[in-house]
């Protein structure tokens, strides 16, 4: 053996995929680590709680689910409604149960319960809709039954006759424009949401067709003073002068939008199709330099997204290809992980192991939060995005692996593995078909010295805990 042979290193000081040009490492998976320029814990799941105060300071508290009996939570959303003679504003939580009632949660004022909303019930989990009519904060909840509307000082009313609405936005011309489930080519729409006006709505011609190789209206949005409409296909631009309507295509997409997935984050509406994730500007369609195809295997369905700040949400299900099951995973559920990405700079973690139903970004001026509904684990109960990396009570695994580190043509001996790291962090370094494991032994510097021959290399960083922070890998070898 050649004593002066100069031996290299392979340095890790870079985690993700984020800027190619910089990282030289590519990253095969990782699920509860943020890989930015280190590894640093995820985002977590935690029960929901909520300040007393007006200035959200004070204790915070979870609501009381007692009035549900048990039942599960399908939905929440939320109402402010100002009332002009006092000048006091009412924040409304409201909270839709599998019983089919809708609650009610009168927000900083001491009160935790949840109280029966006029009795309303719906056949499905409402969507909701809020805007100013006649100056009036007003919202709109359309189920698979029925539409009601409630406006400031008045009691909600109930209209049955309505198409079933799929999505709904209000425009900047004051009209209220609806996605209908059949005929789903078309918009539905109504200049005025009065009793009399929607009672009367459906037998009248009050619809645009899209009648085009973009396939059928899945979701509306009303997005900088402009109405789009997102097709199977596509995306098409609605216009209004006077009483024309007219419309025209924006955008083809060469595989089916997802419609659950469509959310305006900050100047941006982000969408996922088969392909990936695509952020429209409200001119041109761009893909976001996110690598996820290989994991995109059964969407279809189940997936939601919101948005908060500059991070957009997404609740769907992705396929790990590993023998793992993680938390929710364990059992029987829809979705087992939460994508959340910053559009700052495009990074973006993934929570894994939790079966999220619904997302609802609720700001207000006291607070902000992710809300979320669960399929499975936590069904009675309504959770929050949180800063730690914990699922409720447990402990989120984390796991990052690098793809292949050397060229694999000449013969290595590796001889040591240092890095930065939190105690009880799991290193498994992979040798062609071998592997050596180790576990970090202190807070900050550790190091491993060893002898091992191959040609290839990878490495895999775990933890049970709930801090796993890594940073400046390094593996030593010298060649043949």
């Amino acid at each position: 053996m050649n004593k002066n042979r100069k031996t290299k290193k392979i340095i890790i000081n870079r985690f993700n995929n984020f800027d190619n040009k910089v990282n030289e490492t590519e990253v095969k998976s990782f699920y509860n680590l943020y890989p930015k320029k280190r590894l640093e814990n995820s985002s977590g799941v935690d029960k929901a709680v909520f300040p007393i105060t007006s200035d959200g300071s004070g204790e915070l508290f979870e609501l009381d689910f007692s009035t549900l009996s048990g039942c599960n939570v399908k939905g929440v959303s939320y109402f402010k409604q100002f009332f002009p003679l006092s000048g006091n504003t009412w924040h409304r939580l409201l909270v839709y149960g599998e019983d089919q009632k809708l609650y009610i949660h009168q927000l900083l004022d001491g009160d935790n319960c949840l109280y029966w909303l006029y009795s309303l019930t719906f056949g499905s989990t409402p969507l909701a809709l809020s805007f100013k009519k006649d100056d009036l904060d007003t919202i709109v909840l359309a189920s698979n039954d029925k539409m009601v509307v409630w406006e400031t000082d008045y009691i909600p009313y109930t209209i049955e006759d309505v198409p079933i609405i799929t999505s709904m936005c209000y425009g900047d011309d004051k009209v209220l424009y609806c996605t209908i489930v059949e005929p789903a080519y078309k918009i539905w729409y109504a200049y005025d949401i009065s009793y009399e006006s929607i009672g009367n709505i459906s037998a009248t011609s009050n619809y645009l067709s899209l009648e085009d190789e973009l396939g059928y209206a899945r979701k509306i949005l009303n997005f900088d003073e402009n109405i789009y409409v997102f097709r199977d296909y596509g995306i098409t631009k609605i216009n209004h002068i006077g009483n024309k309507f007219t419309t025209y295509p924006v955008y083809s997409a060469s595989t089916k939008i997802y419609a659950n997935t469509i959310s305006v984050c900050g100047n941006t509406i982000l969408f996922m199709t088969r392909e990936g994730l695509y952020a429209f500007n409200g001119i041109k369609v761009s893909k976001c330099d996110i690598e996820l195809s290989k994991m995109l295997t059964n969407l279809g369905g189940n997936e939601v997204a919101s948005s908060l700040g500059d991070k957009y949400y997404l609740a769907l299900r992705l396929d790990f290809n590993d023998d793992n099951q993680i938390l929710c995973e364990t059992g029987d559920y829809k979705n087992n992980a939460i994508l959340i990405v910053d559009i700052s700079d495009f990074s973006y973690q993934i929570i894994r192991g939790v079966d999220v139903g619904c997302m609802y970004a609720l700001k207000i001026d006291a607070f902000e939060k992710m809300l979320l509904t669960f399929n499975s684990g936590e069904t009675t109960r309504i959770g929050e995005i949180v800063d730690y990396s914990n699922c409720f009570d447990n402990h989120l695994p984390k796991y990052w692996g690098s793809g292949l580190l050397t060229d694999g043509l000449n013969k290595k001996i590796f001889t040591k593995i240092s890095l930065i790291a939190e105690k009880d962090v799991k290193i498994n370094f992979i040798y062609d078909n071998n592997s050596l494991s180790f576990t970090t032994y202190q807070d900050g510097y550790n190091e491993f010295c060893f002898k091992v021959i191959g040609n290839s290399a990878n490495i895999e960083i775990s933890s049970e805990s709930e801090s796993s922070i890594v940073d400046e890998v390094n593996i030593d070898y010298y060649e043949y």
